[in-house]
């Protein structure tokens, strides 16, 4: 492969990364918002009283997910219950693959499931397993896994939320449009995603600031406010050329609604560091990095 080729592939590649960062961060700084809006049942089981543990992933099972490539987010989480008990928690989310449908998806998620569960077992704790998907096809929905031969059963049914029911199905869209929930516009930006993939930068710069303009009416705290901002600039991916124009429109919401000024577009920032670390590695300096995982929770 030419050495252009390469730093096109690698440049994808890194793009695809920070739009699954986007998901993680969402879930990790808004875990309560996030289960309440999409898995209320998973949510009114969880004492939020108790400490909410992330934790790495390891044990990931390589290679079960290999043909989704980075198009997917993963979060492992260990929650205490309110019946005393605790429990592991797999959020799994499927980056769009262009309404592709996955091969032996939910064999997939069983395998995943049990090696989670064969490596974190502590006295029969359970390893709940969920999913998101993001993707536009609206008649792929996995949710079950079934094994049944001569009296063998073996049965594996997941929670599952499809991004794109949201605009499909009426009381969703009224979910979506009345909720005070920070996810309601994760959600809303997710769907604007898709509307817009093939269209002019302007028409992005449109939507990208409506959605902040209903973020701020909202009146969300300054840290909810700037992580969902992070989430639409993440998705929507206005080009450079545009940031200082979604600056003004931040500054101007922000006058109106009489509230301090938040820098986001933090990509701006990790480009800067990306571009410091070629200049140190260019100069025989190596830097190293400890990557934080998740667990893949699958719906």
């Amino acid at each position: 492969m030419s050495p252009k080729k390469q730093v096109k592939k690698k440049a994808g590649k890194t793009k695809r990364r920070k739009y699954d960062s986007a998901w993680k961060e969402v879930i990790e700084k808004l875990f309560e918002n996030f289960l309440e809006f999409f898995f209320p049942d998973l949510h009114a089981a969880i004492d939020f009283s108790k400490k909410i543990e992330f934790l790495d992933t390891g044990m990931r099972p390589i290679g079960i997910f290999s043909d989704m490539g980075d198009r997917a987010a993963d979060v492992l989480v260990k929650v205490h219950l309110k019946d005393g008990t605790y429990s592991y928690i797999c959020i799994f989310i499927h980056i769009e693959v262009q309404g592709q449908p996955l091969a032996n998806f939910m064999e997939k998620m069983y395998i995943y499931n049990y090696r989670i569960f064969d490596k974190r077992i502590e006295a029969g704790v359970p390893v709940i397993s969920a999913a998101i998907l993001t993707d536009d096809d609206e008649s792929y929905r996995p949710n079950e896994y079934v094994v049944n031969f001569c009296g063998f059963e073996l049965r594996m049914k997941i929670p599952i939320v499809k991004i794109i029911y949201y605009q499909l199905k009426k009381e969703l869209r009224e979910k979506v449009e009345t909720s005070g929930n920070p996810m309601s516009l994760v959600v809303k930006a997710q769907l604007k995603s898709h509307e817009v993939k093939k269209a002019d930068d302007n028409t992005k710069f449109e939507v990208t600031k409506e959605l902040i303009r209903q973020c701020y009416k909202h009146g969300y705290t300054r840290e909810i406010t700037k992580i969902i901002l992070n989430f639409f600039d993440w998705v929507i991916r206005l080009p450079d050329a545009l940031k200082e124009r979604i600056k003004e429109e931040i500054k101007k919401v922000e006058e109106e609604y009489k509230m301090e000024y938040i820098p986001i577009w933090e990509r701006d920032a990790e480009k800067r560091g990306e571009e410091r670390g070629e200049e140190l590695s260019n100069r025989g300096i190596f830097l190293f990095s400890f990557l934080l995982g998740s667990v893949y929770y699958h719906g």
